[in-house]
């Protein structure tokens, strides 16, 4: 079916876009880690505030690779070293504070705990978005799928390339809504001491992520080493 303004077809390209965008953002990371914390120990609007962040944050890199913004993509992989710094100590800060955070008891005002302070939606949602423009990685997985594709051409048209932007977010939304759905389903299942626990083991995962970006930073020959290893 042809579209006027479209070049590609827009109901495969929709479809297309959402596919990519939820399969990029399906790998567990920081920002999953994030979401399910979030979903469990403050509630639904905080974690899916949290997975509209990192979906924003797909549809960046998505319109990146949409539109062929060159220079976007050389700026990222000339300075990946900085960005992978940045975004490593980032994460190690934010880990940590998780880590250390203590869950609010029953009868706490909730003035005084510093999280409901601090983290409005805006936090939750910037944070998060964070987290993925600083991953370098996004980027190439996003140039790779819509070459692989055959979407390498679709910022020549101003229409496709925006569907193809808007459906990556979607499609990314989808899968952490799905997340938070899931966790908050959760919620009932933890204690004080669950909560405690939870918001450690995500602070770890959240900081062993920021701590393998600084450690790649160290110039040894990694690809040995990961053929080595069997990686």
């Amino acid at each position: 079916m042809q579209v006027p303004g479209f070049v590609f077809n827009p109901i495969a390209l929709a479809i297309e876009g959402a596919v990519i965008g939820f399969l990029i953002a399906v790998p567990v990371g920081p920002a999953a880690a994030l979401c399910i914390r979030r979903s469990i120990t403050v509630g639904a609007m905080a974690g899916f505030m949290t997975g509209i962040g990192a979906a924003l944050g797909d549809a960046v890199f998505g319109a990146v690779a949409a539109f062929g913004l060159s220079f976007v993509q050389n700026f990222v992989a000339t300075h990946e070293r900085w960005l992978l710094g940045i975004g490593g100590a980032g994460l190690v800060v934010m880990g940590w504070t998780t880590m250390r955070h203590r869950p609010r008891n029953v009868g706490d005002p909730v003035a005084d705990d510093r999280e409901h302070q601090l983290a409005t939606h805006l936090h939750y949602t910037t944070s998060s978005f964070f987290i993925t423009v600083f991953n370098p990685l996004t980027v190439m997985a996003f140039g790779a799928a819509f070459a692989g594709r055959d979407l390498a051409g679709v910022g020549g048209s101003l229409p496709d390339a925006t569907l193809l932007v808007a459906a990556v977010f979607c499609g990314a939304l989808a899968w952490w809504t799905i997340i938070c759905t899931a966790s908050v389903a959760l919620r009932a299942r933890f204690t004080g001491t669950g909560m405690l626990w939870l918001n450690r083991t995500s602070g770890a995962v959240i900081l062993g992520f920021g701590l393998a970006a600084l450690i790649s930073l160290i110039p040894l020959p990694w690809k040995q080493i990961g053929k080595a290893l069997g990686v």
